[in-house]
Parts: C-alpha cells; sequence; structure tokens
C-alpha cells in the first residue's frame, strides 16, 4: 500500500507517463542549491520513451518537495527487494518469494485499485466511500493514465481554486513545465494546452446555462458577452433542442471560449488589443492576459459572474469594518467608502438570477426573499 501510495505522489505530482516513472532507479533524485544552501530544484532523471524508440532516452525533470519525499521513502522500502532482485529499479515486486516477476509494471494498476479498497475500508463507508464512485456506482477504475491528465486539467483550468490553493498547482505547474520545457519530449505542455481548452468549453457552457437560467454577468464585458450568449440560444431555438444538441452549442461556442481565461475577481474574454493589463508591459508578443495587473471594473475584455460574487463581498466586508475605526483619517475614510460604493456597483450588477417556481399551474418569479 505505501508503494502504491508513492506511486500517486510520483505520478500525479510530476505528470510522467507511467513509463516514464517505472523506468526511475535508485539516486535518480539530485537537489540543486543556491548559495545559502536552500533547495532551489528537485530534479528526477528517467527515461523518456515518445518518439525515442524502443530503448528511450535519458530525460529530466524539474519537480516539488512531496515527490522527492516520496523517492527517498521508497528507496527504503524497495531496498531489500531491490536486492533480491539484483535490480536498481524504484518499483520492485516487494515480495521476494511470492511473485516470479521482478518489476511491478502493468501490476500497478491492480496494486492502485487495491490501494483505493484499503483507504475506503480505513476512512469510508459503503453509504459513503473515501474514493467516491463512478457514475455506474461502482468503485472507481483507476488507471495510470489519469494522474497526468488530472494534473494537467487542474494546472490549465484551476489556477485559483481551493484546491489549487491547497495542493500548491502553481507550483506544480512551474516545475513541470521548466521540466518538460528542458530535456523531456514527453509533450506535457500539449497535454496541458488541450486540456485548457476542454475546460474554457465547460465553463463558458455554465456561462451559457445560467445565462438561461436568468443570470446577469456584469464588467465593461458583460453585455458583449451576455449579447453573444442570447443570441446563441436564439439560434438553436427552444430549451429542449438546446438540451439534446450539446455538441452544436459547443461548435457555436467554441470562438469565444478560446479568449476565456478564469480569474478570482472576474473572467476574461481576452482580446489583446484592448486589454489593459498588456498596456503596463513591454513584450509585445504576449499572447495572455496578465492576471496580476487585472482592472477588473476597467478592462473591455472582464467579466464579473455570480461565481465571483464571494469574493467581491468579503472586500466589501473588509472595508466596510474598517470603517467602524472611529480615529480613521478623512482621507482614508473617503476612500474606503469609495471602495464599497464601487463593490456595490458591482455586486448589484450580478443580483442572483430569479428562481423559477409554480404557482397556480401557472410559472411565476420568485427572488426566493
Amino acid at each position: 500500500m505505501l508503494q502504491a501510495a508513492a506511486y500517486v505522489v510520483c505520478a500525479y505530482l510530476t505528470g510522467m507517463r507511467d513509463c516514464e516513472v517505472q523506468a526511475m532507479r535508485r539516486g535518480c533524485l539530485t537537489l540543486a542549491r543556491s548559495e545559502d544552501g536552500t533547495v532551489s530544484r528537485h530534479r528526477v532523471r528517467s527515461t523518456a520513451y515518445k518518439g525515442k524508440g524502443g530503448r528511450g532516452a535519458s530525460a529530466e525533470w524539474v519537480t516539488i518537495e512531496p515527490v522527492a519525499h516520496a523517492i527517498g521513502v521508497l528507496e527504503q522500502l524497495t531496498r531489500r527487494a531491490a536486492v533480491a532482485h539484483g535490480l536498481d529499479t524504484l518499483w520492485p515486486v516487494l515480495s521476494v518469494t511470492r511473485s516470479s516477476k521482478p518489476h511491478v509494471s502493468a501490476e500497478i494498476v491492480r496494486q492502485l485499485n487495491a490501494y483505493r479498497d484499503h483507504l475506503n475500508r480505513l476512512f469510508g463507508t459503503e453509504e459513503a466511500p473515501a474514493i467516491p464512485p463512478g457514475p455506474d456506482g461502482k468503485p472507481w477504475r483507476i488507471t495510470t493514465r489519469q494522474f497526468r491528465r488530472t494534473i494537467a486539467w487542474h494546472i490549465a483550468n484551476r489556477s485559483f481554486g481551493t484546491v489549487a490553493g491547497m495542493i500548491q498547482y502553481k507550483h506544480a505547474s512551474v516545475a513541470a513545465f521548466e521540466g518538460y520545457a528542458g530535456s523531456s519530449a514527453s509533450g506535457f505542455r500539449a497535454e496541458v494546452e488541450a486540456q485548457r481548452r476542454l475546460g474554457q468549453i465547460d465553463d463558458l457552457l455554465e456561462y451559457f446555462d445560467r445565462r438561461r437560467g436568468g443570470a446577469d454577468l456584469g464588467g465593461p464585458a458583460g453585455l458583449r458577452v451576455a449579447r453573444t450568449l442570447d443570441e446563441t440560444a436564439t439560434e438553436l431555438g427552444p430549451l429542449p433542442p438546446m438540451i439534446a444538441d450539446r455538441s452544436r452549442l459547443r461548435t457555436m461556442l467554441a470562438s469565444l471560449a478560446r479568449t476565456l481565461h478564469v480569474g478570482p475577481l472576474a473572467d476574461c474574454f481576452f482580446d489583446p488589443a484592448t486589454a489593459l493589463c498588456l498596456k503596463r508591459v513591454t513584450d509585445a508578443a504576449a499572447d495572455r492576459p496578465l492576471t496580476a495587473l487585472c482592472e477588473p471594473t476597467r478592462c473591455p475584455n472582464a467579466c464579473i459572474a455570480q461565481h465571483h460574487r464571494p469574493v467581491w463581498e468579503r472586500s466589501a466586508d473588509e472595508a466596510r469594518m474598517l470603517l467602524r475605526e472611529k480615529r480613521l483619517p478623512g482621507l482614508q475614510r473617503a476612500a474606503l467608502q469609495q471602495e464599497v460604493d464601487r463593490i456595490e456597483g458591482v455586486l448589484a450588477r450580478i443580483a442572483p438570477p430569479p428562481v423559477r417556481s409554480a404557482v397556480k399551474g401557472e410559472e411565476a418569479w420568485d427572488r426566493g426573499e
């Protein structure tokens, strides 16, 4: 079970393919240190096979500390089995007497699913397993490809989510990109970009559904995006055809989706010609928004939607709390009040959509108050 757990960490947080993970050898980890002795890079050497023929080619991945820790655990865990089998791999079969083959290879899939069952027994119940079941209600079947694709999806689409903040996907993103941009030709960048494009379409479909439910869009780009969504809905026709023809809807919204970049205060429907963030930099080749320089109430590309509301509300609450300070200088009080007024204006534009309810057999609109 510990070997399976280490595999999950290595496969997930590096973005390596299964063959690359299983090609890791003892001593594959090196640490680069700065002049003051601080670890600046964790590097893993293995073998890349994609486009390299059957023998593969030596490659190096830059990774993060949890992977380095997992490799250290593996080197201790597998030492006896590796010596018994005469191997230097980090993935020997741990039992030296019960198995005729020395390397876990394809057996890792069975091992991962046994680990899933192990976690469910320890931390879940029959009604609420620790590892959620698949859509058919049966235990989720884990495969080795899922780890690489999942982290690619998170890096591409959930830069500001709660989970992303906890697991430090930003960190993993920088490390994985640096490694794959270096000596490895495993194509992780392309995989991330593919997942980002799929995520953009999914995010825009959520926009479409919420707009059909009566949601308003704020920000300078709100009217433009709302108009495009409304025109698409009109072209599709009544609601049942819209639900039945989801693939057609994806095609119709693809052009708008390509410009969508999700952000914490606003989503950017990026047009480099009008992006305020790019006017502050000298790089004429910038092809995506600079989120740290976003001005969500001024930039023509910014669209503020219902899912941004909690962040704006927290900001308004913090400003109101500061206004309660009686000794606050007049200029600061005026600036804070101006900020509260600005945020309240944003929130007014993205008020919760009306909720449809049935009254005496007829449909009525009720805001749920």
